[in-house]
């Protein structure tokens, strides 16, 4: 968009909200990559894939925020801002994207963060499985879910929508697993407020 820059207080919003995720841990989480894209507004994302018989697909998606493993992370200006002056309890886009980052650092993101020595991996595995698995069925079922649905796409973007949910609306977490919501306590090394 003409005209569109990302002053100061942009700067400022989006590294406000990327802190938090690491709060109480090391900036060295955030190593290994330096860059911060930001789009006026939502973005398209052209992908190949595969499918299960071999064919390939051209997809076109329309996007808020993006995190590659080695890469920047990409966001929206629209929903960094709707985030940050009018909060929806589960969302923020910079919370999100930033966790994925936080769950790459173990080579790919699949909800599976480098975990603290004081965490057990097979705690962590089940807390999350369970939830993952209580969340699919409860839209498999219609059922009304206390979190966005986007989270049951796969197991990475259930640790970045359950992350950005225990920031904005921990006691959404609680409610719908007070094991995962004490794991995320454990990875973060924080206790939001508002539980």
């Amino acid at each position: 968009m003409k005209g569109f820059e990302v002053d100061e207080e942009k700067k400022m919003i989006i590294a406000i909200q990327a802190c938090l995720p690491i709060l109480q841990l090391d900036m060295s989480y955030y190593d290994g990559w330096i860059e911060i894209v930001v789009y006026p507004d939502t973005f398209v994302i052209y992908r190949n894939t595969t499918d299960n018989f071999g064919l390939v697909h051209d997809d076109k998606i329309t996007a808020t925020g993006e995190a590659w493993s080695r890469g920047p992370v990409i966001l929206a200006w629209t929903d960094v801002e709707r985030d940050s002056f009018s909060p929806r309890a589960g969302h923020n886009v910079t919370i999100h994207e930033f966790t994925h980052k936080l769950d790459m650092l173990n080579g790919r993101a699949n909800g599976m963060p480098p975990l603290h020595p004081n965490m057990r991996r097979s705690v962590w595995t089940k807390s999350l499985s369970q939830a993952y698995e209580l969340l699919l069925n409860k839209i498999k079922n219609h059922e009304p879910t206390t979190i966005n649905q986007y989270a049951a796409t796969n197991p990475a973007e259930f640790f970045a929508v359950v992350s950005e949910t225990f920031f904005t609306a921990p006691a959404l977490i609680k409610e719908l697993s007070p094991s995962l919501y004490e794991q995320l306590v454990l990875f973060y090394k924080q206790e939001p407020n508002g539980v």
